[in-house]
């Protein structure tokens, strides 16, 4: 389930390398969110051009990228959620690659309150097992 009615998977993937292109680098231009993920710089400028209709981003005189308020609370949420389906992924004894792969399709795909239900179930159980020590 889409975060925002006006994204799809791809502009959410967008937004959510911008996000960890911005903590890594501080700075971020299309050619780096081009190299990040490996497409090229035309679909990068186009995605961008989109993004900023939708109010997600703005990009300033010296062509970087920032995210806006709006932006980057859904840039967040889907971050959240690859890394929560990520690390759940390699917990259960899948290789790095294929987690890193398969968390990126999950991410998009479930609906807020099964990843709430999801969470609170693996802090309950988490602090089962700690409390039972």
């Amino acid at each position: 389930m889409r975060l925002s009615k006006t994204l799809h998977a791809s502009g959410e993937d967008y937004l959510e390398t911008i996000l960890v292109l911005q903590k890594k680098l501080g700075m971020v231009r299309s050619v780096d969110v081009a190299r990040h993920m490996e497409v090229s710089k035309p679909s990068v400028c186009h995605a961008v051009s989109i993004l900023e209709q939708c109010g997600f981003l703005v990009k300033d005189e010296d062509h970087f990228l920032h995210l806006t308020e709006k932006g980057r609370k859904t840039a967040e949420t889907i971050y959240e959620r690859h890394c929560y389906f990520k690390n759940w992924l390699i917990e259960a004894g899948v290789e790095d690659a294929t987690a890193e792969q398969e968390a990126c399709r999950i991410e998009h795909d479930i609906s807020e309150q099964s990843f709430q239900k999801l969470k609170r179930w693996k802090e309950l159980e988490h602090s089962e097992e700690t409390n039972g020590d």
